[in-house]
């Protein structure tokens, strides 16, 4: 009877050393479940964060790209459509400074932009014949440098510019180089008086 008691007693605790092994397994695996569960997670995060950065990298490399393609498509339609008002008239006075002026002398109420291109070609235009004679004026002289007394010989030297500057005095240019013809000595005809051909002027009173 002992021996069969121990025969029964002996496959009960094979069968619970059994058991708790099986709990001790289930509870492991489900420690490694869990730890997995949360491997996987930490895993999923970084992936989702490198995929989140990686895709803001894309959107900023597109975004530079973008702008830089943009500033430089406006840079240059910015270059080829900006033109001034004395470049499209062909001009080399600036209009805008000269339309500023009359502005503000309070010629009149409202001005057109002709109006300021046409009065800056007329400048130019007097400005460059000017400069033209003073120009010749120099070289005459052997000169390489123009200086007012240029100008003035070139001014006055033209009947044109005379009459439009007759008013005009340039400071430093002199004066014209003039003797009138009442205040030249006079000659006396006569045989004897050949050697001596002046005479001198009476005055009447």
């Amino acid at each position: 009877m002992a021996s069969a008691d121990v025969a029964e007693d002996v496959p009960k605790g094979r069968v619970e050393d059994e058991e708790e092994d099986e709990d001790h397994e289930e509870d492991a695996q489900e420690e490694d479940d869990q730890e997995g569960d949360g491997m996987d997670e930490d895993d999923d995060e970084d992936d989702e964060e490198g995929r989140g950065a990686l895709a803001a990298g894309k959107k900023d490399d597109k975004a530079k790209k973008k702008g830089v393609v943009k500033d430089k498509r406006g840079g240059e339609k910015q270059k080829a459509d900006h033109q001034s008002a004395s470049a499209r008239a062909g001009l080399t006075l600036p209009v805008h400074r000269i339309a500023k002026q009359l502005k503000r002398g309070g010629y009149t109420k409202r001005l057109a932009i002709g109006g300021s291109i046409y009065l800056t070609a007329v400048i130019e235009y007097i400005t460059a014949e000017i400069l033209e004679l003073a120009g010749n004026s120099a070289k005459d002289q052997k000169k390489n440098r123009i200086i007012p007394r240029h100008i003035q010989l070139a001014i006055r030297s033209d009947e044109e510019l005379n009459k439009y500057m007759s008013n005009v005095t340039i400071s430093g240019g002199g004066v014209i180089p003039q003797i009138h013809s009442e205040l030249l000595p006079r000659k006396v005809p006569g045989k004897d008086d050949d050697k001596d051909m002046t005479a001198p002027m009476s005055q009447e009173y």
